[in-house]
């Protein structure tokens, strides 16, 4: 018997559907925290841990999570506490403040 519905369609247009809620949720920075090195791989071009500690977290002072911003222990502390970045807040900074970082900015001894 033939019927009205093209099975392979529903079929195909389903898994879609479901492919795309998982992209949205897996891309979904809600609650995630990063440790420096992802933040440096996801926003920072893979700039060193120094390098970005120093052109963004000590020109930016406004990050700190003390002062309202995303990052808790820019420094590592002499307690060897670890930096702490909430990756959602991360990434909406770094979206706004892209071009006021010096991205050629060179470390020097």
């Amino acid at each position: 018997m033939d019927t009205l519905i093209n099975m392979s369609y529903l079929k195909d247009l389903v898994q879609d559907t479901v492919n795309e809620a998982l992209k949205k949720k897996k891309d979904d920075l809600t609650g995630k925290t990063w440790n420096i090195d992802e933040f440096r791989k996801n926003c920072c071009r893979g700039k060193g841990d120094n390098w970005v500690r120093t052109f963004i977290f000590d020109e930016f002072p406004e990050v700190n999570y003390k002062k309202g911003g995303f990052v808790v222990n820019p420094r590592k502390t002499p307690e060897g506490k670890t930096t702490i970045i909430f990756a959602k807040e991360a990434c909406e900074w770094m979206q706004k403040h892209q071009h006021e970082i010096d991205w050629n900015a060179k470390i020097t001894s």
